[in-house]
């Protein structure tokens, strides 16, 4: 099993950023950490190519590309201008059928991001894209905590009304991603790094299982809330830190 990681919040923020050859009013979507909502190209369902650009305003580095709710088949993933550059290892699908993707590669400095969609797993339908992540890896854990203290929720946001008959109305709002998790008997030099990052207080993007197989799109927008707990708990030093993450999704903007 992959390790759980933390990733920089995602490097596209602003509609500014993004060059695309058809239906520049909905690009917004491609970042707006909704990822049921969808960019869609327009004029292109026909298997004719068609480009996302992602332009940075200084040199960023980036280690992830993420794609959440797509219909892609066969595309690419440039850098610095298409065909110019690849990844390595390089992001060349031919026969997708997944609808997220986790791509992790060896850190590059870049200018810009090109991913050239050339296929819709549909013949003649338009290509779209929920979620367009970039973003640079920020801490691997060392190990996966105990199954039984890692506790992922959805955390149902409801307006709850009681009826004059006794019965009850639910509105159900908005589900967000939660989760605590416990680490055990960690090393001095991973509870540094853990406590460099939450006093960074910056926001996350959180990838419990990432795989570039058989994904289940598990890539959570997230804010380290709370304190940091961790304490000795054994009396050799440098396996004795335990404590616990409380994870939140941050808001959709």
């Amino acid at each position: 099993m992959a390790l759980m990681r933390f990733l920089s919040e995602n490097f596209i923020n602003t509609t500014t950023q993004i060059k695309v050859d058809s239906n520049t009013a909905t690009v917004g979507n491609l970042f707006d950490r909704d990822k049921t909502v969808t960019w869609e190209s327009s004029g292109y369902g026909t298997n004719t190519s068609t480009i996302i650009s992602i332009e940075f305003d200084q040199s960023t580095t980036i280690t992830h590309i993420i794609l959440l709710n797509h219909n892609l088949k066969q595309f690419r993933v440039f850098y610095n201008s298409v065909t110019a550059n690849v990844l390595s290892p390089d992001i060349n699908e031919t026969a997708n059928s997944a609808t997220a993707n986790y791509y992790s590669f060896t850190s590059v400095i870049v200018n810009s991001v090109q991913l050239q969609m050339d296929l819709a797993v549909t013949d003649d339908t338009e290509n779209k894209v929920g979620e367009f992540i970039i973003a640079q890896n920020r801490l691997v854990f060392t190990r996966n905590p105990d199954i039984r203290l890692f506790k992922p929720m959805l955390d149902r946001k409801q307006v709850r009304h009681i009826m004059p008959d006794g019965g009850v109305v639910l509105y159900n709002v908005k589900n967000k991603y939660k989760t605590k998790i416990g680490l055990r008997f960690i090393t001095q030099a991973f509870h540094d790094s853990l406590l460099s990052l939450y006093e960074e207080a910056v926001p996350l993007i959180f990838a419990p299982f990432p795989t570039s197989t058989s994904w289940d799109g598990g890539a959570f927008p997230v804010v380290w809330s709370g304190d940091f707990d961790f304490k000795f708990s054994y009396n050799v030093k440098d396996v004795g830190f335990s404590g616990n993450i409380t994870l939140e999704e941050r808001t959709s903007v």
